[in-house]
């Protein structure tokens, strides 16, 4: 399905991938579907006023930051998300463009960093894996 673009969507999808929250866990929360959940996040539908909030409050965010963006300062952004707050005021400056190619980018660059990361983390566990067999003493040695 074709994503239609709108900021509850673009921010929602953001959210989850910069938080590693799950989308079932935002369903059970909100009381819908995960499939509703993911038509939020894919912009085939928008979430009345009462799942707003409910999405707001699994965020830590006000929900009208998912409208406009404008009712949140970057240091409440920083202890909801975890960023430093230069990051968070530049990803603000760059959500606040009209312009969808400059939205389509830094969507582009958010799904590349969560791409390298989940890649040294998957690599840094297989190695942690590989060491835990090596130091621990076998079958036979016992």
């Amino acid at each position: 399905m074709k994503r239609k673009s709108n900021n509850f969507s673009r921010r929602l999808r953001n959210l989850f991938i910069l938080t590693g929250l799950r989308q079932e866990i935002l369903a059970y929360r909100a009381g819908v579907s995960i499939e509703m959940v993911r038509q939020w996040e894919s912009g085939a539908k928008l979430p009345n006023v009462e799942q707003f909030k409910a999405i707001a409050s699994f965020f830590g965010l006000p929900y009208t930051w998912f409208l406009d963006g404008r009712d949140i300062a970057p240091s409440d952004m920083v202890a909801s998300l975890g960023l430093s707050e230069d990051t968070v005021c530049l990803l603000m400056e760059l959500a606040a463009s009209e312009s969808e190619e400059v939205l389509d980018a830094v969507d582009d660059a958010v799904y590349a960093v969560v791409a390298v990361v989940n890649a040294v983390y998957d690599d840094l566990l297989r190695v942690a894996e590989e060491s835990v067999r090596k130091l621990a003493p076998s079958e036979t040695e016992r």
